[in-house]
């Protein structure tokens, strides 16, 4: 009951003296669920309000991971049936329904037990490359002492930005279909990343990119964001 007590009071402070806090949570339904419930007792118990999703701040690393994974565990269900029974540029020319055979093998678990063909490894060759995207926005993130916010939404966008370069080539067309669930799902976590104002006063805060980004990359919104950042510290 005292402890109960304290937070309670801590809680009345936190008030008085903070305009805004956020917090880091893993992306699972359980926590999106727990959030909602914390600010709703926040706001019934203590008169405090929060907004749940402009408060929260997504787990960048979870957030590669889950794209990472809905790729793997969903090629093999890619669906290949839009492209040409051939494509590519000599010496690398596939065969549709040889690649499609392939990767309805699953050559990542078909490798432990047997040898692989050659068109395996054409796949294998095609994951690896979009894989090359999430694992350079991992290591730019994990390669600081320190991760800060300020260059997590840049790191994400050049990420995506690759993946949909893939997604939309023409020489490369099989990665349309192979990329679909990581991508969509990519897509959506940036919606969320886009909608909560904390990644943009975060970027304006860092010295090294301020509206750097925001110019390059958001041209439509310089004018509001440029208002939602007068408007926090006026």
């Amino acid at each position: 009951e005292l402890i109960l007590q304290h937070w309670q009071e801590h809680f009345m402070q936190l008030r008085v003296e903070l305009k805004i806090g956020h917090f880091t949570m893993d992306n699972a339904t359980n926590n999106d669920t727990a959030v909602a419930v914390f600010a709703w007792i926040l706001q019934e118990e203590h008169k405090f309000d929060i907004d749940p999703v402009a408060c929260r701040i997504c787990c960048f690393l979870h957030i590669i991971n889950i794209c990472v994974q809905h790729l793997i565990n969903g090629y093999k269900c890619a669906d290949f049936s839009g492209l040409l029974r051939t494509w590519g540029n000599p010496p690398r020319v596939l065969h549709k329904k040889e690649y499609i055979t392939a990767v309805q093998e699953d050559p990542i678990w078909h490798g432990r037990e047997t040898k692989l063909e050659q068109m395996h490894w054409e796949v294998l060759q095609d994951l690896e490359f979009a894989l090359q995207a999430p694992a350079t926005a991992h290591h730019t993130m994990t390669s600081e002492c320190i991760p800060l916010l300020g260059g997590a939404l840049p790191t994400y966008e050049t990420f995506l930005e690759q993946w949909k370069r893939l997604n939309t080539s023409s020489v490369n067309p099989q990665f349309s279909p192979l990329l679909k669930e990581g991508l969509a799902h990519g897509e959506r976590y940036h919606k969320q990343m886009r909608a909560n104002k904390a990644y943009i006063f975060a970027m304006f805060a860092h010295p090294s990119i301020c509206f750097s980004w925001v110019e390059r990359k958001w041209c439509n919104e310089i004018s509001s964001i440029k208002a939602s950042i007068l408007e926090l510290v006026s």
